[in-house]
């Protein structure tokens, strides 16, 4: 039995880890600046908590895949009228780097320093909790999503197959980790959390053909500002209309949520509850929700949603290092 157990920690520790990350909606950079953008708020945030573990070090070694489809999204915006400039887009999203990063303490990311934020305001949450219910009576949903998140409105209509493309960004990155049996933390910024459900829903539906002893899963995952828990998006994901025995996901170990106070696309901001069926079945080991202050600011103004303030969050910094430091 001694024997059989080292060979099983052995294997754990050879095992490749991966870290797989999909941005959110919106107007996107190029692909390799959004990345580099990325990778640099997760440093920073290891750098400043977790210095005596290697900081940003820990990353070495860490197969790092950063799925990019913020050409879609962009040829969406721009069919719908919108423009875009990349270079003042840039220069602000460095800028709003620079602020969180100057941030030494990890203690500057509480309410009290939140509260001072410029242009720092609730009533987007507040009009999207009040709103919702409210909405979906009058079956309204879809028209508000269109206008405050057309991607998310064409990616459930599949409109010029919006979808299944942007799935087929992610699908095969995370299809090929799986099959190598590797130690996944996958990371998803808002509609990319509802790209990230859809496809670990269908990569766990589907036939496995594998020599593994288990089926390979998914470590772990962390959703931030996600829209998972509105009762639209749930009822539109996949699986959403399957029996109670192939509703869900089967192939995640631990999900990790994390939502910022003010951030109207994840005004219902606990996961835990709308997803406990999860636990009931046994299909995931646990479903935790953490609550944070992001303190970006874009174009001088508060902007909770901000990837760089969740991913430079000491919280998210915190449970990425756990991650990296594990097994």
């Amino acid at each position: 039995m001694s024997t059989q157990l080292n060979e099983q920690n052995k294997r754990e520790r050879t095992r490749t880890r991966t870290l797989i990350m999909i941005h959110g909606r919106g107007w996107k950079p190029a692909a390799e600046l959004l990345e580099s953008h990325w990778r640099s708020a997760m440093a920073a945030g290891l750098d400043r908590d977790h210095q005596e573990a290697g900081g940003s070090e820990l990353l070495e070694g860490v197969n790092l895949q950063f799925v990019y489809y913020g050409d879609l999204s962009n040829e969406l915006l721009k069919t719908a009228g919108g423009k875009y400039d990349q270079e003042l887009d840039l220069v602000d999203r460095e800028q709003a780097l620079r602020s969180l990063s100057a941030l030494k303490n990890r203690k500057r990311f509480r309410r009290q320093y939140y509260e001072s934020v410029p242009g720092k305001s609730s009533l987007k949450e507040f009009m999207a909790d009040l709103g919702a219910p409210i909405l979906s009576a009058l079956h309204l949903t879809n028209v508000a999503i269109a206008r405050k998140m057309p991607e998310v409105a064409a990616y459930f209509k599949n409109a010029n197959g919006f979808q299944e493309a942007t799935q087929q960004r992610l699908a095969p990155v995370l299809q090929d980790a799986l099959n190598r049996n590797d130690r996944i933390l996958l990371v998803s910024h808002c509609l990319g959390s509802v790209i990230a459900y859809d496809s670990l829903w269908q990569a766990g539906h589907e036939p496995v053909d594998t020599d593994f002893p288990h089926v390979p899963r998914v470590d772990t995952w962390i959703t931030l500002g996600s829209p998972l828990a509105d009762e639209f998006v749930k009822h539109h994901l996949a699986g959403a209309k399957s029996p109670n025995t192939q509703r869900f996901p089967t192939n995640i170990i631990n999900w990790l949520n994390i939502a910022a106070e003010d951030d109207f696309t994840c005004h219902d901001e606990t996961v835990a509850n709308d997803y406990a069926r999860m636990l009931d079945r046994q299909l995931v080991s646990q479903i935790k929700d953490y609550r944070i202050y992001n303190l970006a600011e874009r174009y001088g103004r508060s902007n909770p949603h901000h990837s760089a303030g969740y991913l430079i969050h000491p919280r998210f910094s915190g449970l990425l290092a756990e991650w990296l430091q594990s097994g």
